[in-house]
């Protein structure tokens, strides 16, 4: 008698990579096609700084290294640097000058954003297809607004004279110069996107995402592409290996493990860093899933509307709210929500 063999159909986790392959991401089509103009006007010598906004893990670090692929594959200089929190400007400065020295071009050193752009014009003489200067959490700079505006001088007096660049990307809003400046919010995934996401995950499978799975996860994540990917990951880590459809009984019955998976790995920190008196406001707008107005939180807290405001501004700033409307807010994401109302 030949024993039953049971059939893998699992194989390893395809959620598992963190960091996504810079030339082909997930979703954002309409960012890339502004991007692509945006390079090519660049190439031009019509330059300018595009600034790239959004809250916790909507994927701002995963675009700029896609946009930076885009740029080189396009012949283009793309030196790229992330911002330690508390850097000055010249530290950020001479962190992109060595960037540049490692892509095989002259050690420069830069004290201005103009000395900058001189650099990198020397970098990059001679190819003719120009350069796109990558700074990501700009907001994370010691006098970010003051840096920024630098940076949008810069590149509004090299309008007609270089192809140089900046993309910079930031949580919080920046203040901006609308004559120079080109702002591109990231919003959450759609329903569209989030089944993009999942087939270009799983590919043929099986297993396969479950309609009614994905519409639980996407309304729970808030279409927010860190939570997304980070649910699909546990589901996936806890799926037998026989499973051909990840169902919304899978989702339901690992809760537990990945509400603790996601206090470990995101919430918990998040949450630990706030704080008293942002997080008060935080566990009041955590039951109000349609969100709440300044107001509102103000008169259920007990306290004045002004500083109320100031702390919600912090919130949005951190990306743990989002604006649904003027003076209306809501937590970024349900399961975020539920982690504070478990935190009593």
């Amino acid at each position: 008698m030949v024993p039953f063999e049971v059939v893998k159909i699992k194989g390893p986790n395809p959620f598992a990579p963190w960091e996504e392959d810079p030339g082909a991401i997930s979703g954002r089509k309409d960012e890339s096609r502004i991007f692509n103009g945006f390079s090519q006007a660049t190439a031009s010598k019509q330059t300018g700084l595009l600034a790239v906004v959004g809250g916790q893990g909507t994927g701002k670090t995963a675009l700029l290294r896609h946009f930076r692929h885009s740029a080189e594959k396009s012949g283009m200089l793309a030196p790229y640097v992330q911002v330690e929190r508390g850097e000055g400007l010249p530290e950020v400065l001479d962190k992109l000058c060595q960037e540049m020295a490692l892509e095989g071009g002259k050690k420069a050193s830069a004290d201005s954003v103009e000395k900058l752009l001189l650099a990198v014009e020397r970098a990059q003489a001679g190819t003719g297809f120009g350069a796109v200067i990558f700074i990501d959490d700009i907001d994370s700079m010691k006098k970010a607004d003051e840096a920024v505006s630098a940076i949008g001088a810069a590149a509004k007096a090299s309008w007609g004279k270089r192809s140089v660049s900046f993309v910079v990307s930031s949580t919080r809003e920046l203040k901006l110069d609308p004559e120079t400046a080109t702002v591109m919010v990231l919003r959450p995934f759609n329903e569209q996107e989030a089944r993009d996401f999942m087939e270009k995950a799983l590919g043929k499978g099986p297993p396969k995402m479950g309609e009614e799975c994905l519409a639980s996860i996407l309304a729970d994540s808030g279409g927010n592409p860190r939570l997304l990917k980070s649910i699909s990951k546990h589901i996936y880590d806890k799926l037998k290996d026989t499973e051909k459809v990840i169902t919304k009984g899978h989702y339901l019955a690992y809760m537990q493990y990945i509400m603790s998976m996601l206090s470990r790995e995101w919430f918990g920190a998040m949450y630990q860093e706030t704080p008293a008196a942002e997080r008060t406001i935080v566990k009041v707008m955590a039951s109000a899933d349609d969100g709440m107005h300044v107001s509102d939180i103000a008169r259920k807290i007990g306290k004045p509307l002004g500083p109320v405001t100031a702390l919600t501004k912090r919130l949005l700033d951190s990306g743990q709210i989002i604006r649904m409307d003027r003076g209306k807010y809501k937590v970024f994401a349900r399961l975020y929500a539920k982690y504070v109302m478990q935190r009593g």
